[in-house]
């Protein structure tokens, strides 16, 4: 038998609507300009539609739905489910189980998507391939017991094509641009969706830097996260899938988080999971000692070893700490003023150990960037 793989076929739907439906918004977008016929308020309901489906992905399909980082009241999650289908991106069910393929297979032969199969393929050419028929959906079976994903998945198409289409339409026949309704705020901001999404996939898995691991190709790319809503911090998300956040510093672009943030805040949201600062330092950490030179990876030995125990040691303490606060009180079945004595001295120890951390990492800072003033001069 030949060694080559089979050709795979092509899935014509795909295919089709992600070449016609592009050229269409384009085309009709132009000629629009051509003949002044784009009107103002068309163009901002097509940008705020783009936002509340690229939201709907990036904070339901993504966050809530694939990775479980929070959990939502049920009028969260249907809008989510109308307007992520508004995308045309598959139902929450699709997209779910091959986001969820690519995380548990990233890089290899079942990543649907890798990017070891070539930029391209991991940006759109993995669709035009697609076998729907090879989706057995068991690792989404949690999902399935959700009865609003079932609604979502059975009646995908119509609720994409009223969202997506009819209801940009009709709201830009308000003031007489149902043309502009269907072509811009309907087609061109669909494309505009999609091709974002895309990104994550293929300019986060080829461009950007590794802060957190080096196993995977994920990439942080600030670029991209200014137009995913924060998905482009990729590396940090795929050391991390299980965190509500993919930016941690405060001048990182990443509005799902704050989205999420809010819907917690309003009791629309609650169980948001966060990784620890201690781990994520470690992995950072971890990352900057690969990097240094042969030379300073010696001279740093001392401090990268007192770093990874101290780390370690507030992990313990932390995990203790909270434990205590949730339900101390009725597990060690001591005084409350006992209890309450107790927590203070636990958060003494942490606030000890965070000092600790706070002053080796600024001598670890000081390090790196000498190793990088070094190896500029050389």
């Amino acid at each position: 038998m030949s060694s080559l793989k089979k050709q795979k076929k092509i899935n014509w739907l795909n295919t089709l609507f992600l070449t016609i439906n592009p050229a269409v918004a384009i085309i009709s977008t132009i000629t629009l300009a051509f003949l002044h016929m784009i009107v103002w308020k068309t163009v901002v309901l097509a940008v705020f539609l783009a936002a509340l489906g690229g939201l709907s992905i990036t904070a339901g399909y993504h966050r809530l739905l694939s990775h479980k980082a929070y959990k939502a009241a049920w009028p969260v999650r249907l809008f989510f489910l109308l307007f992520g289908a508004a995308t045309f991106e598959g139902s929450a069910l699709e997209w779910c189980t091959d986001h969820r393929d690519h995380h548990l297979h990233t890089d290899t032969e079942k990543d649907l998507y890798s990017v070891k199969r070539g930029f391209w393929h991991a940006h759109i050419g993995w669709l035009f391939t697609l076998d729907t028929e090879k989706r057995d959906y068991s690792n989404v079976t949690d999902l399935q017991q959700d009865p609003l994903v079932r609604f979502q998945n059975k009646f995908y198409l119509p609720i994409a094509i009223v969202i997506g289409y009819f209801l940009p339409v009709l709201i830009a026949l308000c003031w007489g641009d149902w043309i502009g309704g269907l072509f811009i705020a309907g087609a061109l901001r669909i494309t505009y969706s999609q091709h974002t999404t895309f990104f994550v996939n293929s300019v986060c898995h080829w461009f950007g830097k590794l802060p957190y691991s080096d196993r995977h190709t994920a990439r942080d790319n600030w670029i991209t996260a200014l137009f995913t809503f924060g998905e482009g911090y990729h590396n940090f998300h795929h050391q991390f899938p299980l965190e509500y956040r993919n930016a941690i510093r405060f001048y990182q672009f990443d509005p799902t988080k704050w989205l999420i943030r809010t819907l917690a805040f309003l009791g629309l949201a609650k169980d948001l999971k966060k990784i620890s600062k201690q781990k994520i330092l470690k992995y950072k950490i971890m990352m900057d000692k690969k990097q240094l030179s042969d030379e300073s990876k010696t001279v740093s030995q001392k401090l990268y070893e007192k770093i990874m125990m101290v780390l370690s040691k507030t992990d313990l303490l932390e995990e203790v700490y909270q434990k205590l606060k949730k339900n101390g009180l009725a597990d060690l079945q001591i005084k409350r003023e006992e209890y309450k004595l107790l927590l203070k001295m636990k958060q003494r120890e942490l606030k000890i150990l965070q000092f600790k951390i706070k002053r080796l990492t600024k001598d670890w800072g000081y390090l790196i960037s000498q190793n990088a003033a070094k190896q500029i001069i050389t």
